[in-house]
């Protein structure tokens, strides 16, 4: 006997004796859903020399690797089978099985392997076996196919070197299947890099809706609708194995939807799979870290630690991911993972049946790692699982007012939506926080009852006097933003200015909020200049604070005060800069990078740079109602549809119009009605008729500057439906109402609502008969809006504001210029012109 036949014996185990099914697919009495889509996928990279289908258990592996075979046999290509088992760890079995499969399809080949391994049984098999299998497969120039099923099992590093041996050395007339619950033991990086892997994961084995349907209708025949189906689907995330169980239960269910909608790790088939099929094959530790790690919806590495008390946590994580424990990585930088929902669950109640003293203290330590990486939802929502409602008071507490100083107002809301009632009602720093929530969102009755109630608790508090003390003017401050988002600044500078006598005894968010309101009133008193001061003052206060909220919304308000004094190269940067800001903070559709993009997407339409402003203006719109004063609610609703009828899409122009009238109507802002207003009429809409006013003269005294910038537009309106009337005393009306306007703004250094007063004045003057005078007021115009580059600005001025202009591109062209005109930019008016030319449009203003 050979030593090779002597090594045989001794085992107990001649490869005669070894189970024929080992060399063949599994064999399956039912139909089998066709994995079309995945057959595709092999079929592009046929030739390549490993393909690797590795999945949690019943995922369908072995069925894809069978389906495969078909494929390939029916090719012609001859296909050797081998199921792996825990004695294919002594290599010289394996070698031995290898040839097994390989006798079954190519008999000859296989002969003279065995005498091979006879004659080398002791002495380097792998070495001459397989250098032999190889040379032969090369020399016949016949392409073989090898699938190596349940490869998982295998761990000695003789197996997994011998199988490295064939992909190393190989030819493409050996292409390797290979099947497993892990990728352990598998060179996929190496023949990743050189382009000789297929590889089939988890995601991808995952049934979609079709192949449910297929499996559950056709194959199952169970008597489901497209929701059921659907439903399940999304349930068992495709997972082969929970549908299949899913189904059996479904047999004998009389409400199918209801078993599908509660379907989890809980259900017994479900759990008994997992127990024999995944929990029983690992080592305790590993056991344990699942366990304890199925707390949180989704883990890192750091946070494993935490929760299983390991340093290894990350290493853990990828050691799972690595054995397809259900895992896989969120990211593509592999810092958070999570469990398939279905397999999350089962751990759970494991959890629940073994270690029930453990849960409150893991989520107690989720709780305090979450806070402390600020992500506080989940946090307040681990606080409450562990039953501890202090800590998820406390935890709002400390970090609330964080998410309303970096624009997370909704998670705000929903966290403080989250805590007991009674719990809210009595803190005053959580009232005050719900307030900061409902403020900039327009939510002003929810804002007014959390600010009553802020003041009602701190009449009741036993916090210290020095506390209660800064509660009282940061509810000061609180109510000056309600009296901001109202549109009203009478009272504000007297809210605001306890805070501001003495602003670095309190926390900075409170003296950068309020920075903010004293600039809003300073621009309703026309000081602009002083806006922009209070604002370049008010930045160390923004600096300090833990988001960039307030920041953002100052610099959005300096702005505008730079806009109103045509500076609008300095407005420009500013916006651009709060823009930048808010979405390095906040993400691009937070609540302050929509407000800053509305206000620069405004300016941006003004000079013609209409693909950018649109852009701009569409993201911001997704604020709807939600958001600002009614400067932001203006570009949102207004210039933003000014922009879609220029596009000529005018029902979207309607839409955003009638949605800032409900807006106005709601929250009680007749500024933002008497704009929507004058733009219904500009764009021809039906429009009410607007409030009946005196003219106003030099010595007409407004209550503030909001009141009299609305008399202002709602007098533009009125000024433009008398014009268009056309008889003499009707324009010589509108003419004197005009001029009215024009000399009380002069007098106040308010540039834009000059320059607005103006071309309004243009166009009755040309509708008077008063031509010339229209021209020389025209020409100042053009000079400050070719300087600044606001081409929109003419073009929208309406058709005797452009009829106007083409008299003056006459006098141009013809060298009648006069010497006491300001001189004009010709190429800059031709440019005015031809956009007017295909979009002559009307306005009041």
């Amino acid at each position: 006997m050979s030593t090779g036949s002597q090594r045989y014996a001794a085992t107990g185990t001649a490869p005669s004796t070894t189970p024929a099914t080992r060399f063949r697919p599994p064999a399956t009495t039912r139909q089998l859903v066709p994995r079309t889509r995945l057959i595709d996928l092999l079929r592009a990279g046929e030739r390549r020399r490993l393909t690797a289908i590795h999945a949690p258990a019943g995922f369908g592996k072995s069925t894809l690797a069978a389906q495969w075979r078909d494929v390939l046999t029916g090719e012609g290509v001859p296909v050797a089978w081998l199921a792996v088992d825990h004695d294919d760890n002594k290599l010289v079995w394996f070698l031995t099985h290898v040839i097994e499969a390989l006798r079954q399809v190519r008999p000859a080949l296989a002969r003279q392997l065995t005498e091979i391994l006879e004659t080398h049984g002791d002495d380097d098999p792998e070495r001459y076996v397989l250098s032999a299998l190889i040379d032969e497969l090369h020399r016949q120039d016949m392409r073989t196919a090898l699938v190596i099923d349940d490869w998982h099992l295998v761990t000695s590093p003789e197996t997994i070197a011998a199988l490295d041996f064939l992909l190393d050395r190989g030819c493409h007339h050996l292409q390797i299947v290979v099947t497993s619950r892990s990728r352990t033991g598998l060179p996929l990086s190496r023949m990743r890099v050189r382009d000789e892997l297929v590889e089939i994961d988890s995601d991808q084995l995952r049934f979609d809706l079709t192949e449910s349907d297929s499996f559950l209708r056709d194959v199952s025949g169970l008597r489901l609708d497209h929701d059921d189906v659907d439903g399940l689907t999304r349930t068992t995330d495709g997972w082969a194995a929970a549908l299949q169980l899913a189904s059996l239960s479904l047999r004998d269910s009389d409400d199918p939807a209801g078993l599908i909608e509660h379907l989890s790790g809980r259900h017994h088939a479900i759990g008994e799979f997992l127990a024999d099929n995944v929990l029983a094959t690992l080592e305790p530790e590993m056991y344990e870290f699942l366990l304890a790690t199925s707390i949180p919806e989704r883990i890192s590495g750091s946070l494993a630690s935490a929760l299983a008390d390991t340093k290894r946590g990350q290493a853990m994580l990828e050691e799972a991911e690595e054995c397809d424990l259900f895992l896989r990585h969120l990211d593509d930088e592999r810092i958070w993972f999570g469990y398939h929902h279905l397999f999350r669950e089962f751990l759970r109640r494991r959890l629940e049946r073994d270690h029930p003293d453990r849960i409150p203290d893991l989520h107690c330590t989720a709780a305090r790692w979450f806070a402390r990486h600020r992500m506080l939802s989940e946090a307040v929502d681990h606080a409450l699982a562990a039953d501890d409602e202090q800590l998820a008071v406390d935890l709002v507490t400390e970090g609330g007012l964080y998410l309303a100083e970096r624009s997370h107002l909704r998670t705000l809301l929903a966290l403080l939506d989250k805590l007991p009632p009674r719990a809210v009602t009595k803190s005053p720093r959580l009232q005050l926080n719900l307030g900061w929530g409902n403020v900039p969102l327009q939510r002003l009755p929810q804002a007014k009852r959390a600010l009553d109630d802020a003041r009602k608790a701190l009449t009741h508090s036993n916090l210290p006097e020095s506390d209660l003390e800064h509660f009282r003017i940061e509810a000061d401050v609180l109510e000056a933003a309600t009296a901001m988002h109202v549109d009203r600044p009478d009272r504000i500078e007297e809210l605001i200015r306890e805070c501001l006598d003495d602003p670095d005894a309190l926390p900075p968010w409170v003296p950068s909020a309020a920075a903010d309101f004293g600039t809003y009133c300073d621009l309703f008193r026309f000081d602009f200049a002083g806006a922009r001061r209070r604002q370049e003052e008010a930045e160390r206060f923004h600096k300090l604070t833990k988001g960039t909220f307030a920041a953002v919304y100052g610099r959005c308000l300096a702005g505008i005060a730079a806009s109103e004094q045509l500076d609008l190269v300095a407005a420009e940067s500013i916006f651009r800069a709060a823009v930048r800001t808010a979405r390095r903070d906040g993400g691009p559709h937070c609540h302050s990078a929509r407000l800053a993009s509305s206000m620069l997407g405004e300016l941006l339409y003004e000079q013609g740079r209409i693909a950018e402003a649109e852009e701009l203006l569409d993201e911001s719109r997704h604020l709807g109602a939600e958001g600002g004063t009614p400067d932001f609610m203006i570009a949102r609703f207004v210039t933003a549809a000014r922009l879609k009828a220029v596009r000529g899409d005018r029902a979207a122009a309607t839409a955003l119009l009638d949605e800032g009238a409900k807006a106005a109507a709601d929250h009680d802002l007749p500024r933002l009605r008497a704009r929507i207003d004058n733009e219904r009429m500009r764009l021809g809409l039906p429009t009410p008729a607007p409030p009946s006013h005196p003219m106003p003269d030099d010595d007409t005294v407004f209550p503030n500057g909001v009141v009299e910038v609305t008399t202002q537009i709602e007098d533009a309106t009125s000024i433009r439906l008398l014009s268009d009337r056309g008889d003499p005393e009707s324009l010589d009306r509108a003419c004197e109402w005009a001029h009215r306007w024009h000399r009380r703004v002069r007098t106040q250094n308010r540039p834009r609502a000059e320059l607005m007063v103006t071309r309004l004045l243009v166009g009755c003057l040309f509708a008077a008969g008063r031509t010339e005078e229209a021209e020389q007021r025209l020409a100042g115009m053009v000079h400050i809006c070719g300087e600044r580059g606001m081409l929109r600005y003419l073009v929208d001025g309406g058709r005797n504001t452009i009829a106007v202009l083409g008299l003056l591109h006459t006098r141009l062209r013809e060298n009648r210029w006069r010497s006491d005109w300001p001189t004009v930019d010709e190429a800059f008016v031709d440019e005015v012109l031809r956009l007017a030319g295909s979009e002559i449009t009307d306005t009041a203003l």
